[in-house]
């Protein structure tokens, strides 16, 4: 096409010496090479408009992606942020439990210590006490031998005292002792004179006397004080020695 359409030079004398002059223009060719030429203006522009359709295509579809991305993203950072605040506040939240949770430590701490010395203070009374306790104990035990000592010579002599004096003693009830008494009237060795003495009480008192004893009340008041039975023992005896008397002189 490009051949047909190149310039033809032409002697214009020559065209003139001819009985019926033409000058071949090549016009034909030209409106020939014209028309091809649009209908691959046409071909090529239609080409070209659905290249550009294509790739207007693909430029919105990569926008709509990157839109969906983009707000994908965006939906993203949001939850990040929302994460991150809850974290924060977890954070914090962990730094006042620690907090509180050192405090708690430090104070049971101290707790600790204070018990502790508490406890080295105690065992410290406790090794006082047991040396205390050693100590008493070895009193008690010397204590003990001479009331052991004391019990067997006061067994002896009550026993001697009984056979002596005609005395004998048993319990009748709770807290009640029966004295009774032989070997006073000389004239019956074995006429009875008793008496019964409540101890269940600080200050021992006497329920009944047979025979009654003036001077009971004197007695019993002097063993109250002084707490020496055998003393009180003798003298009831002799009280009653007193009474037997008393009764014969009244009688002659």
């Amino acid at each position: 096409m490009a051949d047909r359409l190149m310039y033809q030079p032409f002697q214009l004398a020559n065209v003139l010496q001819s009985n019926t002059p033409t000058l071949e223009t090549g016009y034909d060719q030209c409106a020939m090479g014209q028309g091809a030429f649009m209908i691959a203006l046409q071909n090529y522009v239609a080409k070209a408009k659905d290249e550009i359709k294509a790739r207007k295509d693909t430029f919105n579809k990569r926008i709509q992606e990157d839109e969906e991305r983009k707000k994908e993203i965006e939906k993203e950072v949001e939850e990040c942020a929302v994460k991150e605040v809850k974290m924060i506040e977890q954070v914090q939240k962990e730094k006042v439990e620690t907090a509180e949770l050192e405090a708690d430590v430090a104070s049971l701490q101290k707790q600790e210590n204070k018990i502790k010395e508490l406890c080295a203070r105690k065992d410290e009374e406790i090794e006082e006490l047991k040396r205390k306790i050693f100590v008493t104990r070895g009193a008690l035990n010397r204590d003990k031998e001479v009331l052991n000592s004391y019990a067997k010579r006061t067994a002896r002599e009550g026993r001697s005292l009984q056979e002596l004096l005609g005395w004998t003693i048993e319990g009748v009830q709770k807290d009640m002792l029966l004295f009774r008494f032989t070997r006073i009237d000389p004239s019956d060795s074995e006429r009875e004179f008793s008496l019964v003495l409540d101890v269940s009480q600080r200050d021992y008192r006497v329920t009944t006397s047979t025979p009654l004893l003036p001077t009971l009340p004197t007695l019993l008041a002097e063993l109250n004080e002084s707490r020496q039975f055998y003393v009180f023992v003798r003298r009831i005896r002799g009280a009653f020695v007193s009474y037997v008397e008393e009764e014969k002189r009244v009688r002659t």
